[in-house]
């Protein structure tokens, strides 16, 4: 597989910014992803699902609340949770600055379904 050091693929949402580093989308990967999220204060992903991997989920600045199957916990800089495959999860800039975040996810081609909130 041809390596693709400097294609990074943007998905722009109304909550942030997504920018794929590794996986399916750049075409660099065959078995995971590797993503940048930016997170403006106050506004967080949609309630979701990856039916086939795990996330793994760092702030690198801000503070994030991560709420997997209904529990949350707040992440400061430095800290990380990891979403298991199948739970409902979300993202959410409960800091007064903008959030910077690492995702990883064990699949290169993440499977990806809107869920309702708990």
């Amino acid at each position: 597989m041809a390596q693709t050091a400097h294609k990074i693929v943007r998905n722009e949402f109304p909550w942030g910014v997504i920018e794929w580093l590794a996986g399916a989308e750049v075409g660099n990967a065959k078995e995971i992803s590797l993503a940048r999220m930016s997170l403006p204060p106050g506004k967080g992903t949609d309630v979701h699902i990856h039916g086939n991997c795990e996330e793994a989920v760092y702030v690198v600045r801000g503070r994030v609340e991560c709420t997997t199957n209904g529990e949350s916990v707040t992440l400061d800089a430095g800290e990380r949770s990891v979403v298991p495959r199948g739970a409902v999860h979300a993202l959410r800039n409960v800091g007064e600055e903008p959030a910077e975040i690492m995702l990883s996810h064990s699949s290169a081609a993440r499977e990806f379904t809107l869920a309702q909130p708990d």
